[in-house]
């Protein structure tokens, strides 16, 4: 970390201590206001909501505050729980396609994600799991986030996808090793942490001693490959064996096991293992067997759909992209080989049509769905050549992910259960979050307009308030990097 960095982290810490930060910890009630309290239940008008020491009291109609509490006006106001991304990657993980940013950013991992982190924030995202990235400063940043230090949201972390070797491997991007840079190599190490590609080959005594050597690192859940991280061809990762040891250990300690499966027997084998979450449930790979979506659906697994992806402004360029492609077609004589058809279906966006249809049966089938984007911080802006689109930017890919489930078919309140309680049941804080109920940790948005007539509503947002505690979202985020500065 560079001195600035330094000089900028104590100055944060300085003032969260002096109390002229977002933190406080006064008594709070938000009168007059209305409700939309996360549990599917419609609005409900006039409500008093009392706040202390970082949780939701009370929550009555009606009512006068509490006495000594900092009264917030919440007359013509809607308040929800705060929204929880499912699936986020807050560290440059580099990549073969971001040497150039791996290298250049590769002390300023902590710096880079606390500025996404507070990004989120920014955006109405109390909660994110960060499912994929450098497990050193996601955890230091967690932990300061966590302890005050720093303004953030809700972090939690799984470091290395195991099974997967890290950005320059043959299981992430079909990178072999004997064309690896000594950095790269390194870099692989760093993410792996001893969790990637040998485990796929041990015994399951063997495999069951790595994975609590790896949740002794202090990860927060446990993301493993099912599959290959390609889809074509999808290659299994662990056997039904392997997989039921890893989601075993991982329950034992009282935490989330997901998987990211890329093909639907890759996928129905973790189904069969027990995981909580699927990660990208939608495949891209193929439609989803109709009884694999049942079985889904009666294991009551969650399913982190990226909405973001199949939705809205990616929706528009999918068809105009696929009209273009058919259109070309149109008068092209047969392909003859398989390499040629699969050419003709990269051209047609294939796997965002095979996306949409999947997700759409997904949330049809009843699916316990939360939303999952993505968000990254990819290339640094001095490295991109076209700008970054803003689906899978911090924050703002969550409010477009949140708004996509409703063009899927969801009604607005079913949006707002899958962002807010049911990412609050991915984290495995459901008996602390996610609602607005008495006895919640306080983690709530108070939106100038009601989302339950319009989903879009949700960015009419007037106040984030994170443990109870009013957000200065203005001065968010502390320092840009790869954002845009206040």
């Amino acid at each position: 970390m560079t001195i600035a960095a330094k000089l900028g982290r104590l100055a944060a810490v300085l003032l969260c201590a002096t109390g002229l930060s977002a933190a406080g910890a006064e008594p709070i009630a938000i009168t007059n206001v209305t409700v939309i309290d996360g549990t599917g239940a419609g609005p409900r008008a006039g409500m008093t909501v009392a706040i202390d020491n970082g949780r939701i009291v009370s929550v009555k109609k009606g009512g006068a505050a509490p006495t000594g509490a900092r009264v917030i006006d919440g007359k013509g106001k809607y308040l929800v729980p705060g929204f929880v991304d499912s699936n986020v990657h807050g560290t440059v993980y580099g990549n073969p396609k971001r040497r150039d940013t791996s290298v250049k950013y590769s002390e300023r991992g902590e710096e880079l994600a606390l500025e996404f982190a507070q990004r989120h924030l920014k955006a109405g995202i109390t909660t994110i799991r960060d499912s994929y990235g450098l497990l050193a400063p996601l955890v230091t940043v967690r932990d300061e986030i966590a302890r005050g230090e720093v303004v953030g949201p809700r972090m939690l972390v799984a470091g290395n996808i195991v099974g997967w070797g890290g950005p320059f491997s043959l299981t992430f991007s079909l990178t072999p090793e004997s064309e690896l840079s000594y950095f790269q190599e390194k870099w692989n190490d760093a993410v792996a942490q001893g969790a990637g590609e040998d485990l796929a080959d041990m015994t399951p005594e063997e495999l069951r001693v790595a994975m609590n050597a790896y949740l002794d690192k202090g990860v927060d859940f446990i993301k493993y490959g099912g599959t290959s991280h390609f889809s074509r061809p999808s290659l299994i990762g662990f056997s039904p064996r392997a997989q039921q040891v890893i989601v075993g250990e991982t329950h034992k300690r009282g935490k989330i096991a997901e998987t990211h499966a890329t093909s639907p027997e890759g996928l129905r084998m973790a189904v069969e293992a027990g995981i909580d979450l699927i990660q990208h449930p939608e495949l891209n790979s193929r439609d989803l067997p109709d009884d694999l979506i049942r079985l889904i659906v009666e294991k009551d697994v969650l399913c982190a759909i990226r909405a973001n992806e199949v939705t809205g402004d990616v929706r528009k360029r999918h068809l105009a992209t696929r009209a273009a492609a058919e259109a070309r077609f149109a008068s092209a004589p047969p392909a003859t080989t398989t390499a040629e058809r699969n050419r003709r279906a990269d051209a047609l966006d294939e796997s965002g049509a095979i996306q949409r249809r999947n997700a759409e049966r997904l949330i049809k089938a009843g699916c316990r769905v939360t939303i999952a984007t993505d968000n990254y911080l990819g290339d640094a802006p001095e490295f991109r050549r076209t700008p970054k689109t803003p689906n899978q930017e911090p924050g703002e890919g969550s409010i477009l992910a949140i708004e996509g489930l409703v063009e899927l078919g969801m009604t607005p309140i079913q949006a707002l259960v899958a962002a807010s309680r049911n990412g609050a049941a991915a984290a495995g804080m459901a008996k602390d979050l996610g609602t607005v109920e008495a006895g919640k940790i306080a983690d709530l948005l108070l939106l100038d307009a009601d989302p339950s007539v319009d989903i879009r509503n949700i960015r009419r947002l007037g106040m984030v308030i994170s443990r109870g505690q009013v957000i200065d979202t203005a001065a968010l985020p502390d320092r840009a990097i790869f954002g845009a500065a206040n």
